[in-house]
């Protein structure tokens, strides 16, 4: 099984990166990939609970991203999928792990980096 990183940095609303992170990363559940989900910048705001993107056309990917994060822990047990959120991003903007979907593990700036070296296989949205 190879890895794959999907690094998420727009957040859920205004641009369709968000939510084609989140179509790759099943993606790659489902064709037999380990993706490894960090959400760096506004991505952050895809983890972020009770979104409601009010009267836009946007959709609120909060569900989403815990059904896809379901996928990769229980689907795959021998091999789980990972998903991070950076500590720097969340603070930057008000948040902090109480305020995201369960099952997202806090790293730091130099984890993301380590991730990104460690990593050939890369999808930045």
């Amino acid at each position: 099984m190879q890895d794959i990183l999907i690094v998420i940095r727009h957040g859920p609303y205004g641009g369709f990166q968000a939510a084609e992170g989140l179509r790759h990363a099943n993606g790659a559940i489902s064709l037999g990939f380990r993706p490894i989900v960090v959400l760096v910048d506004d991505g952050v705001y895809l983890a972020q609970n009770g979104q409601n993107p009010s009267q836009t056309p946007w959709l609120a990917l909060g569900g989403t991203l815990e059904e896809i994060i379901a996928r990769g822990l229980y689907e795959k047990k021998d091999a789980p999928a990972e998903f991070y959120v950076e500590k720097d991003s969340l603070e930057n903007r008000g948040l902090g792990p109480e305020d995201l979907v369960e099952d997202l593990e806090t790293i730091d700036h130099q984890g993301v980096s380590e991730l990104m070296t460690a990593n050939r296989l890369q999808l930045i949205f």
